[in-house]
């Protein structure tokens, strides 16, 4: 079975992501220094 790796499910969480959960995004990511802190904004705004 092929196994995703972590860019492609993080690509998969984006894509799912309404209008206004993008535009809170956008709002907070120039806040955030590593790959980490969008990993958890998103697990937070699910």
């Amino acid at each position: 079975m092929f196994k995703k790796n972590k860019f492609s499910r993080l690509q998969e969480q984006l894509r799912g992501l309404s209008l206004t959960q993008l535009e809170d995004l956008a709002e907070t990511l120039l806040n955030f220094s590593m790959q980490a802190d969008l990993v958890v904004w998103l697990q937070q705004h699910r």
